[in-house]
């Protein structure tokens, strides 16, 4: 290679490049064909799986197996119990009951549970009946790498890289004919994609990484994923402001990896959306397509945690600094690829029976016992509401915080513990109950019994139990973010138009405001004012959210999964 910087400088560099462009061509060449030959390997590999495999539920005849089109969903925690679980089973009950030529192939991490524990959970939980004779389990041993409590640090890198290695044992074990994602793992979408030539799509139910994220490391606001020691620090702040950066487009490239997606709201679209969109052609301040909203406003900014002077993610904008008469030529507009909404099944026909009153005095929380679901500011604001009240008000006593949901795991379990001892702390103790791993038939019970329905997550994507609140007849009370402010908890006028807005729940934010709405329905509220919102709340479930609305969503993308990737 001397010679070369003995020749003239225009022709060295010409060699250089040339040199350099040949290597990085046959690096490339080499590269796709050792994994066009792992793939094929993988291929021969699937055939002997996919035979064993289709043996477990009676299908041993050649001819009869390659009839059969499996459908693979990725969800490892399938036996959780939660509302994407209650997507993940509509779907597959749906595509037993429409296709009979289709399995279903669950990739799960639940090894210590039986097929039939796991059938005879979703209907004891959903009411949702499922075919063994069409369900596979395929077992994943690498569950723990997706697991936050792996990953104490750059928890959110962590579990993604750690879902590279769950996506390449999921399609070690079998390649599905189509699969879908329904946990949010869009990180196995490139391992699919590069080696298997199978139909990619996935149902998000939350983005991994949001610009309000990013927004809330910028500025500086303590939060169960940004903890006060962060935010306390300039440094730690821009750290993690420029790791976020980086994950989110990382995360943007695996999401552009799949054929189709589907959101469960319009938050949700929102964000998958932009993310969607490559970094250069990705808006500078995110927009949402919001309602008008009819309580105080979410601004964050307007927030008592939100911190002045918060750091930059760009350099600011000089367009409002232009006279707005200026004429600035506009940049032609692309169009990129966006997901589409399919709100999540909500078996509101079950509940629509329930007396609207009357009611017991109880509150009722139904989440997974999880961080971000902040049961301890339902209890906070609870006992705040109930300190409001008169000594000897018999609504002291009368007046319950029911806190129903299931445990994943033994953190869960002792989150539970925290939880009732800050009810004890608080001196509520003793009207405040907990119901874990509640069975479907007492859900229904509580729902039908309670009069007030509360959830405190902060950026909720959807909210199914929102949805199951207002269906049964129950008074709502949301944080103002999210699922619940833009698509469930609006005026019944947003859905029905012509007729005029009427209040179906409440909106807040922070511990004060969540007890001065209760205190609002509790004590101010005439019996007819509450039981018209509990109508309202009703009316607006019955006829937006559903099983049905849900199906024929999801046949219409999963269509569009499939065709998409067919030749033209």
């Amino acid at each position: 290679m001397y010679f070369i910087y003995q020749l003239p400088p225009p022709i060295s560099l010409i060699l250089i490049i040339s040199f350099i462009s040949i290597s990085v061509y046959i690096n490339l060449r080499f590269t796709r064909f050792v994994l066009k030959t792992y793939a094929g390997l993988l291929q021969r590999r699937n055939l002997k799986n996919r035979a064993k495999l289709l043996s477990l539920v009676g299908i041993k005849d050649e001819g009869t197996a390659t009839k059969k089109v499996i459908i693979g969903f990725l969800h490892p925690y399938c036996n959780a119990g939660g509302g994407g679980e209650r997507v993940l089973w509509t779907a597959v009950a749906l595509h037993q009951r429409t296709e009979p030529d289709t399995i279903c192939a669950i990739y799960t991490g639940d090894l210590e549970v039986s097929k039939q524990e796991i059938i005879h959970k979703v209907k004891s939980r959903f009411g949702i009946i499922l075919d063994p004779s069409s369900l596979i389990l395929v077992p994943l041993k690498t569950r723990y790498l997706v697991e936050a409590s792996t990953w104490p640090r750059c928890t959110l890198l962590g579990q993604s890289l750690g879902s590279l290695v769950l996506g390449y044992e999921a399609l070690s074990a079998l390649i599905p004919d189509i699969y879908i994602d329904t946990m949010g793992y869009a990180f196995t979408f490139p391992v699919f994609r590069l080696l298997t030539d199978v139909p990619i799509g996935a149902y998000v139910h939350y983005p991994t990484i949001s610009n309000d994220m990013l927004q809330r490391v910028s500025r500086r606001n303590s939060a169960h994923n940004n903890s006060s020691t962060i935010s306390n620090s300039v440094v730690l702040s821009y750290a993690k402001l420029i790791y976020y950066i980086i994950f989110a487009e990382l995360y943007s490239f695996c999401l552009r990896q799949a054929h189709h997606l589907m959101v469960n709201s319009s938050w949700t679209k929102n964000h998958i959306d932009r993310l969607l969109q490559p970094w250069l052609y990705r808006d500078e301040v995110e927009t949402e397509e919001t309602p008008q909203d009819w309580t105080t406003s979410s601004d964050p900014s307007q927030s008592k945690s939100v911190k002045p002077g918060g750091l930059r993610l760009r350099i600011p904008s000089k367009k409002d600094e232009r006279n707005e008469t200026t004429n600035i030529p506009k940049r032609k507009s692309r169009k990129f690829v966006r997901s589409t909404v399919v709100y999540p099944p909500c078996d509101v026909e079950s509940f629509l029976d329930f007396p609207i009153s009357p009611r017991k005095l109880t509150i009722l929380s139904i989440s997974q016992f999880r961080p971000e679901k902040d049961q301890g500011t339902q209890i906070k604001a609870f006992a705040r509401f109930l300190s409001t009240l008169e000594s000897d008000d018999p609504r002291r006593t009368e007046i319950k915080l029911v806190l129903a949901g299931s445990c994943r795991d033994h953190i869960d379990h002792e989150r539970v513990v925290q939880l009732k001892e800050l009810a004890h702390q608080l001196g509520v103790s003793q009207t405040v109950l907990f119901l874990v791993n509640v069975s479907w038939d007492q859900l229904k019970n509580l729902l039908k019994e309670s009069l007030v329905g509360i959830s405190t997550m902060i950026d909720e994507h959807f909210g199914i139990s929102i949805v199951e609140f207002m269906a049964s007849g129950m008074i709502p009370l949301v944080h103002r973010s999210a699922g619940p402010l833009l698509d469930i908890v609006v005026p019944l006028g947003h859905h029905h138009q012509g007729s005029e807005e009427r209040r179906t729940g409440f909106h807040a934010d922070g511990e004060a405001e969540y007890a001065a709405h209760l205190a609002h329905i509790f004590c101010s509220l005439s019996p007819d004012e509450r039981i018209q919102i509990q109508s309202d709340a009703r009316l607006l479930a019955r006829t937006k959210f559903g099983v049905g609305q849900f199906e024929r969503l999801w046949i219409n993308s999963f269509r569009q999964i499939v065709a998409k990737n067919q030749p033209d």
